[in-house]
């Protein structure tokens, strides 16, 4: 499974937070927040956990910023 970081920026940005926000949120300054949502640098879990909080999205529903990968041999055609 890959972190999807579009979806990241994407659900940010539809709640109208700023990168400023999201690093006062993790404890980093903006650019290192910005070199992590561009994938630059790797999101940790904790970090992650306080960032779902942040934009007030539960747990339940981090597996939206997850996409799955599986190999075409084996993807069912549809």
């Amino acid at each position: 499974m890959d972190f999807n970081l579009q979806k990241l920026r994407y659900e940010r940005l539809s709640r109208k937070i700023s990168q400023e926000e999201m690093a006062k949120a993790i404890g980093v300054t903006r650019t290192t927040y910005y070199k992590k949502e561009n994938g630059d640098i790797r999101i940790t879990v904790d970090e992650f956990s306080k960032l779902l909080e942040t934009m007030g999205i539960s747990k339940n529903e981090a597996g939206l910023f997850f996409t799955r990968n599986v190999p075409i041999r084996e993807q069912k055609a549809i």
